[in-house]
């Protein structure tokens, strides 16, 4: 099947004729190979005949647009998921997971002779991936920074970085019912100690004396609520969970005593009129609803319930009768191993209540262990 060059008029053999015929050099010498996906060289004559079959034949990949349809549907999935709060792990695993099945799908395409271009689409979503990671881990940055400068508030700041460290502590945290202990501390005569002294004098003297109450209702584990004019606003068992909440509410109570008597030494030294001012310091246990509570404007963690609310009426009832009370219920949830004796101190009609309660008064079993 070849032209006879030799004669004048060469005959086309038969078999070409209505064929389409490629003329090409195939030495090497000749410089007429090309690399190709299929081979580094290959004689050019043989791509052009490989083009033109295929163009003959309509086989040839067709393009599928998806690109930027493909690219829009990654990033609002990845916006969405995020918006969830999924986590950064789980959403990225899930990418990876959707890119590994779309290259797969391109790749089998092949076979059907269709292009599924879905390089840019993944370097898109990736892209968007990596943004907002970002954009969540800085917002999740500030929210921490937030968390935590509220509740150095209430709580002792190693203990505000262990919750926020194990996420225990959030903005979010809606408000639950809990066992806590309640206590109110109030300072015995203050009406009549501020009108003998200058605002910025009484103000000065609270802020020694509450420094010193918080230092120990911290160390202690406690939250401090808020301050009610003179008075201090303490709860145990939120928002970090203790077993022990009783005896802790107890224990701080005699250490604050403690701390009041040294701080009435200091001040017999430069102001003796007030060496002998006191407190009352009142301890109920029982369910209360604890969590934020306020405007958008303005949140105060806080605890709300009638067990609160015995626990200040304990306390207006210490004056003349102990520095320190505390209910039955307290007493029992301190258990019979506390390191306290509870002496009965009778029983007491509050306000709110149609039954009289039973009031104790604690002591450390340890004589040696008062202050």
């Amino acid at each position: 099947l070849y032209y006879d060059l030799n004669k004048a008029e060469p005959e086309l053999a038969p078999t070409l004729r209505g064929k389409t015929v490629l003329i090409g050099a195939t030495a090497a010498g000749l410089h007429d190979l090309r690399p190709s996906p299929m081979s580094e060289l290959i004689p050019g004559v043989e791509i052009l005949t490989t083009a033109i079959a295929n163009l003959r034949a309509g086989d040839w990949l067709r393009d599928i647009e998806c690109r930027w349809a493909l690219m829009a549907v990654l990033i609002i999935g990845l916006a969405w998921a995020y918006a969830r709060n999924l986590g950064s792990v789980v959403i990225g695993v899930g990418l990876l997971i959707a890119s590994l099945l779309l290259l797969y799908g391109s790749y089998a395409l092949l076979d059907l002779n269709r292009y599924a271009p879905v390089g840019a689409a993944l370097a898109g979503g990736w892209l968007a991936f990596a943004a907002l990671t970002a954009q969540a881990q800085w917002r999740e940055h500030r929210e921490r920074e937030a968390t935590v400068a509220i509740f150095q508030r209430f709580l002792d700041p190693r203990v505000v970085d262990e919750l926020v460290a194990n996420e225990a502590l959030s903005l979010d945290n809606k408000p639950v019912a809990r066992d806590i202990s309640i206590l109110f501390s109030d300072i015995r005569g203050f009406t009549s100690l501020s009108e003998t002294r200058t605002p910025e004098a009484v103000v000065e003297l609270l802020n020694r004396y509450f420094t010193r109450q918080t230092e120990v209702v911290f160390r202690h584990g406690g939250t401090l609520d808020k301050f009610i004019g003179d008075a201090i606003m303490a709860f145990w068992n939120a928002p970090a969970d203790l077993p022990d909440h009783a005896k802790r509410a107890v224990a701080a109570a005699l250490e604050m005593t403690c701390e009041l008597d040294a701080f009435r030494e200091e001040l017999k030294k430069t102001e003796p009129e007030l060496g002998d001012f006191d407190i009352g310091i009142g301890i109920h246990t029982g369910p209360a609803v604890v969590g934020f509570l306020g405007s958008a404007a303005r949140l105060d963690y806080t605890a709300i319930g009638d067990a609160v609310n015995l626990a200040s009426r304990v306390e207006s009832t210490t004056k003349g009768v102990a520095r320190v009370l505390v209910t039955g219920d307290t007493r029992d949830a301190c258990g019979a191993d506390a390191p306290f004796a509870f002496e009965h101190r009778g029983e007491f009609k509050v306000k709110g209540r149609e039954q009289p309660v039973h009031l104790y008064e604690p002591r450390r079993r340890d004589a040696g262990a008062d202050c």
